[in-house]
């Protein structure tokens, strides 16, 4: 494709900085996140036939069904750890940061894919291409909850970074499939239904709306060839359900798996019980939380930017009083926020994009709205919020004909102030947080220039 933006290379260097970022400094590889030990025992469990996890490795978060201790993260991080155990078994309990950057790396290439193919379809000229192209992949990783992510890869964390990681390569290969024909098409339908597996398995809200996604692919299946096509889409899709599906009957006695009656923290176990976990009453609350346009606290110091938790209204229906979303969207993504904009306007007008394209943001949107209703605040929960995001944002890409062109220059300069504060905030979260190893607070507090001291 000669008019295609040449986003690899700075792709690869970006790649590198990942593991710069996952290791923090690239020299602490095999370190002890908080519980990442859980993902090991339940991978143990599982080859012995079991579904449960050892008291000791899940701690504060261990749901307990029966006597018996269960966890209820996504199983697909401790998938990971069988073959890393296997070749190496001194790093068990010690392999979140393997696990976050090969995450990492994949999400990164997925979103670079992304933009890449819907720039060929835009009227930008390939050097402006190029430039837009790699300032949203540089966006990307420092300029949205992607950097939060890498640099505190605790068990809360691993399992949303494999889940936004899975959620954009599906995607990516969703898009391969609009155009494509013959034993191409196949291998992108093969690539969306085991991507969409690992991400339901991973973290379900990143997978739902994949599920939702697959039966508009199979529309586009021609009748030539149709039997290989559908069980392409279809089979690894549906064994990922079937096994997600009975693994949570085995876990809890229930398919979805989607209760609070069991977790041993009393807190969000009676509040879940008398509110629900999901309640859409709290959205307007959520959205003004996670969209917030009060800025970070601004200091002459550095790292210049402090940010910090925030109490709640009494009144606001969450389980704690306190919010964790230490920078809201538009302050760590300002540039995804007016390239979404755009490309939900793209999406209602006729003639913009297809029935795929739009029930493919439905469906995302649908994940949006699901996190915005769930019962607690956090950082981390924001990374749900931008698969629909960074969707619209490509559908932006390609049919924002002549109204991308002028804006160009504002969505590369909107990504450079998103890096500066996103950067800036996180490294002072990061370096304040005591819960984290000491070698993530020394190496975010060389960056944010201040000791190590914990937020209260």
């Amino acid at each position: 494709m000669p008019n295609a933006p040449r986003l690899l290379p700075l792709t690869v260097a970006m790649g590198v900085l990942v593991w710069i970022i996952a290791t923090s400094g690239g020299k602490h590889v095999l370190v002890k996140e908080w519980l990442g030990e859980a993902y090991d025992s339940h991978a143990e469990h599982f080859l012995r036939g079991d579904v449960g996890v050892d008291a000791g490795a899940i701690s504060s978060e261990a749901m307990i069904v029966n006597g018996k201790v269960r966890m209820y993260f996504g199983p697909f991080p401790a998938f990971v750890r069988i073959p890393l155990n296997f070749i190496y078994p001194l790093g068990r309990g010690r392999w979140s940061r393997v696990s976050g950057f090969l995450a990492g790396t994949i999400g990164l290439f997925a979103f670079s894919g992304l933009i890449a193919s819907s720039l060929l379809k835009s009227p930008l000229s390939v050097p402006a291409r190029r430039l837009l192209g790699n300032a949203l992949v540089v966006g990307f990783v420092l300029g949205s909850p992607f950097l939060f992510l890498l640099g505190n890869l605790s068990i809360y964390n691993e399992g949303i970074i494999w889940g936004l990681a899975w959620s954009l390569t599906a995607l990516f290969f969703a898009g391969l499939s609009r155009n494509a024909e013959g034993r191409a098409l196949t291998y992108s339908l093969i690539a969306f239904s085991l991507s969409s597996s690992f991400a339901l398995l991973s973290r379900v809200t990143f997978g739902a709306p994949l599920v939702m996604i697959a039966p508009f692919l199979a529309l586009r299946i021609r009748r030539e060839g149709r039997l290989a096509d559908f069980a392409a889409l279809f089979l690894l899709l549906a064994a990922g359900l079937l096994f997600y599906l009975l693994l949570n009957y085995a876990k809890f006695g229930s398919f979805t798996g989607a209760t609070y009656d069991f977790y041993i923290n009393p807190v969000h176990r009676e509040f879940a019980h008398k509110h629900g976990i999901f309640n859409l009453t709290r959205i307007p609350y959520s959205f003004a939380d996670y969209f917030s346009l009060v800025p970070p606290s601004l200091h002459l110091h550095p790292p210049f930017l402090r940010v910090d938790r925030h109490a709640l209204p009494n009144y606001a229906p969450f389980s704690l009083p306190l919010s964790e979303v230490f920078l809201s969207v538009p302050w760590c993504s300002s540039w995804i926020i007016v390239g979404a904009i755009m490309g939900i306007v793209c999406l209602v007008l006729p003639g913009r994009t297809d029935y795929l394209q739009r029930w493919t943001a439905l469906a995302l949107f649908a994940q949006f709205v699901c996190i915005l209703s769930y019962f607690a605040l956090a950082q981390r929960y924001a990374a749900d919020l931008y698969p629909f995001l960074i969707f619209c944002v490509v559908v932006f890409l390609g049919a924002g004909g002549i109204v991308l062109l002028r804006l160009r220059y504002l969505l590369v300069g909107l990504i450079a102030v998103s890096i500066i504060i996103n950067s800036l905030a996180t490294a002072y979260w990061l370096a304040s947080d005591s819960n984290l190893p000491l070698e993530t607070r020394t190496f975010w507090g060389i960056i944010a220039s201040k000791q190590s001291r914990s937020i209260k």
